[in-house]
């Protein structure tokens, strides 16, 4: 006589209160005889096994300590039977499975067939090309465009001046004649001041600070004599032989296209002094510049005063025979006032030095 598990048809003992193989209980089950038992078996040994596999597809996850032979006559608890369920055993899992991976991730060899990630850097550069686009160029100082634009323009008009001086082809700027005027008065006075100045150290402050005050004097003189001159030749042109084509100023920078070559002369004596190239044979030279650059700054009067077109049939001879008597009249009133003055201070410079030597 024994028992047959109702959940998986397994052979138990008639005393068995629980089932060997998967842990049911028998206690309703009634033992049955072996017969009984061989005539309900199939009939087919394929059918046979067939049944026995389903039935322990569907307890595979029973432990196979419960599942002892029927030889077992021991009743098994159900206490022993939980005691005996172990956790599976992870170790003897296949080494080559790969453990699941979380949604949207990528193992190493799926992220090394698809290449590499891409980085941030395009986004940055991207970024930074956006942002030089929109930050606005920075505009040039228009006071330093400006001083470039004017001082290239001139030095073309010296260049045009040295090879063509008496033909002006071209529009310049109104002040170029002026800055003429001016570079050359400041490069004669800082060459007169240079040779004038180891001696003028040497002397006690007050004498030394007299020379400076007549040194500036006569700088002042030179400037206003040359201005007056170019304006006596305007009021000449302009006024008594009907020219009135230029203003002062266009007129000024005409005149001083003519006499360029002053402007030349009077840098390199500049140099000369600042170089120590001062001797006895540089001397002469620098007076027969200087007397070249004054013979040119005349003869561009004359020669201003002779290309006028005149328009109320004054006649040119006259003209210069009114030029020549007002630039008289203008140098005797510079001397007058001008030169006066600078006479003064050289005499009480005289007096000063020789109050210092007790005279």
């Amino acid at each position: 006589m024994f028992k047959i598990c109702p959940n998986c048809g397994a052979h138990n003992t008639a005393t068995a209160k629980f089932c060997t193989r998967c842990g049911t209980s028998l206690a309703g089950v009634v033992a049955t005889a072996e017969t009984a038992v061989q005539s309900a078996q199939p009939t087919s040994e394929n059918e046979a096994s067939t049944a026995n596999t389903a039935a322990v597809s569907e307890q595979s996850s029973v432990p196979s300590s419960l599942t002892s032979s029927s030889d077992q006559n021991q009743p098994v608890t159900p206490q022993q039977a939980q005691s005996q369920v172990t956790p599976p055993d992870n170790s003897q899992q296949p080494q080559n499975q790969v453990p699941p991976q979380p949604a949207g991730t990528q193992t190493q060899s799926q992220q090394t067939a698809q290449g590499p990630a891409p980085t941030a850097q395009p986004y940055q550069q991207a970024d930074q090309t956006q942002q030089q686009a929109q930050t606005p160029p920075e505009e040039p100082n228009p006071t330093v465009e400006a001083t470039k634009k004017y001082a290239g323009s001139y030095w073309r008009y010296l260049v045009d001046s040295i090879k063509h001086p008496a033909t002006v082809t071209r529009p310049y700027h109104q002040y170029f004649g002026l800055t003429s005027l001016a570079i050359t008065i400041v490069s004669l006075a800082l060459t007169i001041a240079l040779m004038t100045g180891s001696a003028v150290s040497s002397l006690p402050g007050a004498i030394a600070s007299n020379v400076l005050m007549t040194f500036l004097k006569l700088v002042f003189l030179v400037a206003v004599l040359m201005i007056a001159v170019v304006a006596v030749y305007y009021l000449v042109v302009n006024g008594m032989l009907g020219d009135r084509r230029r203003s002062f100023l266009t007129f000024t920078t005409e005149y001083a296209f003519h006499c360029n070559w002053m402007v030349f002369f009077s840098v390199f004596t500049l140099l000369m002094q600042m170089l120590g190239m001062i001797n006895i044979g540089s001397i002469f030279l620098i007076w027969l510049l200087l007397s070249l650059g004054s013979g040119l700054f005349v003869i561009s009067g004359t020669y201003m005063l002779f290309t006028a077109q005149s328009t109320n049939r004054f006649d040119k001879i006259y003209a210069y025979l009114i030029v020549g008597i007002l630039l008289v009249i203008v140098f005797l009133i510079i001397m007058m006032f001008g030169l006066s003055s600078i006479l003064g201070g050289i005499g009480q410079g005289i007096n000063d030095f020789g109050r210092s030597f007790n005279f």
